[in-house]
């Protein structure tokens, strides 16, 4: 016991650290990437994004891989979101465990517009051009038991963005820890995400002509554009079943219940404090809810799974439901397979 809490403590300072130094930065829309703040999974998400401590399925690529860990098959999940404006979010997450301490993940997330039409000053309703814009982020990530209660984990990702004939591209890192207590198996889990350096658009439609008012002499210039940090993410959350089996506080063998707590530190906005709640009947049914305190729009959440065995692979289902308030209801799906 004190080994893990040693071990514990230390990873925790050192996820800390950035998040500290980051401290009294909330600046709103000053960051680069922002698609790599849309939640992945429709479990997490209807449980208002409070899963760094539950973290025990593939969607843990995106909100805490230490979960990988977790995950005692090969397991593959696709998700959906239709976002605002048209606007599509898709994610594609696989893990495999290498034994039963570690395991290996893979992620793709796609954000694209869909074809928009080009306007300028003589065109304001269109000149019949269409361009888009599309987000991508690849990762790989690696995850390890250093004990029995203890699990760390890294993953490195590939980011792109491209606007017409404009892009920027990126490398950051998330990293993840989850410990077990002995209190009724209380989880705490951290996930430091997107840390890496800024992104810069650069690209042909930069290059411009400019003429001298004077001489009328022409010179080929380049327009410079400015560099963005990434996003950066610091999450700290509990999470406990009250109800279950194993190391439940209440002993069920048919229910579930599980509580989780999380706070989030943005470098680009606020810290937000949230919970969810998530009730599954004999791992089969499951029902979900989430709440989110101190966000601007997002507040309110709620969802449901299906899991469910043919031929031997496990498949499951989810959905979730998000309030943004004045700007709009997002739904999205989850389907995946374990074997």
């Amino acid at each position: 016991m004190k080994c893990n809490t040693k071990i514990f403590v230390c990873f925790f300072i050192i996820l800390l650290l950035p998040a500290l130094l980051l401290a009294g930065f909330p600046k709103v829309g000053t960051t680069a990437a922002p698609f790599l703040k849309i939640g992945v999974g429709a479990r997490a998400v209807a449980l208002g994004g409070n899963f760094t401590a539950i973290s025990n399925d593939v969607s843990a690529m995106y909100w805490n891989p230490a979960g990988l860990t977790e995950i005692g098959s090969i397991s593959l999940q696709a998700s959906h979101t239709s976002w605002f404006a048209g606007i599509s979010h898709d994610a594609v997450q696989i893990a495999v465990p290498l034994s039963d301490i570690s395991a290996i993940g893979l992620e793709l997330i796609y954000l694209t517009s869909g074809d928009i039409e080009q306007t300028t000053i003589d065109d304001q309703e269109g000149n019949g051009i269409f361009y888009n814009a599309a987000d991508l982020a690849l990762g790989i990530a690696f995850a390890q038991k250093l004990t029995s209660r203890f699990s760390v984990a890294v993953k490195a990702k590939l980011i792109r963005q491209i606007i017409f004939n404009e892009e920027a591209s990126g490398f950051a890192f998330d990293f993840g820890t989850i410990y077990k207590t002995e209190f009724n198996g209380l989880r705490i889990g951290m996930n430091l995400a997107n840390f890496g350096g800024s992104m810069m658009m650069t690209g042909n439609d930069l290059s411009v002509i400019h003429e001298d008012p004077v001489t009328g002499q022409q010179t080929e210039s380049q327009l410079i554009t400015e560099s963005w940090p990434l996003p950066i993410i610091f999450r700290v959350g509990l999470a406990l079943d009250i109800f279950g089996q194993g190391e439940s506080l209440i002993q069920n063998r048919l229910n579930r219940i599980t509580l989780s707590i999380e706070g989030t530190h943005p470098n680009d906005n606020s810290e937000t404090v949230g919970t969810g709640v998530e009730y599954e009947w004999n791992e089969l049914l499951a029902l979900r809810m989430g709440y989110k305190m101190n966000h601007d729009v997002e507040n309110f959440s709620f969802g449901g799974g299906l899991r469910f065995i043919l031929s031997g692979i496990m498949f499951n289902v989810d959905y979730a439901y998000a309030d943004f308030g004045d700007l709009d209801v997002i739904q999205r799906f989850s389907a995946g397979l374990s074997f």
